[in-house]
C-alpha cells in the first residue's frame, strides 16, 4: 500500500482502496487493517478514513462486521464509477440519474417478482408493509427507512434473477443515502411513500405483473417529481411542509395509513 497525499483526504482513501482491489492486493472477503493502523499507513486522520469507509459501505463495496472488522464485500461496478458524495438532495442531476436507474432495474424486478415470488416472500413483504405503516403512525423515520429498503431488497430477491439482483445491490447504498436525506428533509413524503408501497404490494400479492410494473413505475416517477419540486424550491421558499398536503406535486392527494 502506498502512502497517499493528504490534500484529497477521503477521496484519496477511496481511490487507494480502488487501486488495491484493481491490482488484486485486496480481494473479496479480505479484511482491512484496523482503523488506527490503516489511517496511520495512509497518512490520514481516522475521521477522513471513516468518511471514506462510510461512502464505500453505502455502495456495497465493504461491509462492517461487528466483532470482526471491515471486509471487502464485492468488486461491484459502482466502485469504478465517479464517486458521488452527499447530499444527494441538493444534487438534482445525481438524484434524477438515481431514479432513472431505479426505474430500469426495479420495474423489471417488480414484474419478475409478481411471477416468481414464493408465498413466504409475499408474507415477508406483508409484514414489512405493516411495519412501515406502524413506523409512519409513530413517526419513526429511521425505522421506516430500514423497512422501506428491506421491502425493495426483497422484491429484487424475489425476482429470482441473480443478475438483476446484483444490479439492485449496487444501487442500495445510494438509495439509503437518498432516503435518509429526503425523509428527514421532507417528512410529509412518508405518508405518500406508504401509499405507493401498499399499491405495489397488492399487485405482487395478486400476481398481477402488469399492475406491479405500473405501480412501481408510478412510485419511482413520483420520487423524481418530489426531487424536482424540492430542487426548484431551493432558491425560494417553495418546499412544502408536512401539514401543507402537497398534492400539487403530481395530482396525488396526501394519504393516511392504507390497510393491507
Amino acid at each position: 500500500m502506498a502512502s497517499i497525499n493528504k490534500k484529497k483526504i477521503a477521496d484519496s482513501v477511496i481511490e487507494e482502496i480502488k487501486r488495491m482491489i484493481g491490482s488484486g492486493e485486496l480481494k473479496d472477503g479480505d479484511k482491512l487493517p484496523n482503523q488506527n493502523e490503516f489511517a496511520a499507513h495512509l497518512g490520514v486522520s481516522r475521521t477522513s478514513l471513516r468518511e471514506a469507509l462510510s461512502a464505500l459501505t453505502r455502495i456495497g463495496v465493504i461491509e462492517q462486521r461487528p466483532g470482526y472488522g471491515t471486509v471487502i464485500r464485492s468488486r461491484v461496478p459502482a466502485l469504478y464509477a465517479d464517486h458521488i458524495t452527499p447530499p444527494l438532495m441538493s444534487d438534482r442531476e445525481a438524484t434524477i440519474e438515481l431514479t432513472e436507474a431505479r426505474r430500469v432495474i426495479e420495474v423489471g424486478a417488480a414484474e419478475l417478482s409478481a411471477q416468481n415470488a414464493t408465498a413466504e416472500q409475499i408474507e415477508e413483504m406483508r409484514i414489512l408493509i405493516d411495519g412501515m405503516a406502524q413506523a409512519v403512525k409513530e413517526d419513526r423515520i429511521n425505522d421506516y427507512i430500514e423497512k422501506d429498503l428491506a421491502f425493495h431488497f426483497l422484491i429484487a430477491k424475489a425476482s429470482h434473477n441473480r443478475f438483476l439482483f446484483h444490479l439492485f445491490v449496487t444501487l442500495r447504498g445510494f438509495m439509503e443515502q437518498y432516503m435518509r436525506e429526503s425523509f428527514h428533509l421532507l417528512p410529509w413524503t412518508l405518508d405518500r411513500s406508504l401509499k405507493f408501497h401498499h399499491h405495489i404490494f397488492r399487485a405482487l400479492r395478486d400476481r398481477n405483473r402488469v399492475k406491479a410494473v405500473s405501480e412501481m413505475k408510478k412510485h419511482i416517477l413520483d420520487i423524481q417529481k418530489v426531487v424536482e419540486a424540492y430542487c426548484g424550491g431551493l432558491s425560494g421558499d417553495a418546499t412544502p411542509k408536512r401539514e401543507e398536503s402537497p398534492s400539487s406535486l403530481n395530482g396525488i392527494p396526501p394519504v393516511g395509513r392504507v390497510p393491507s
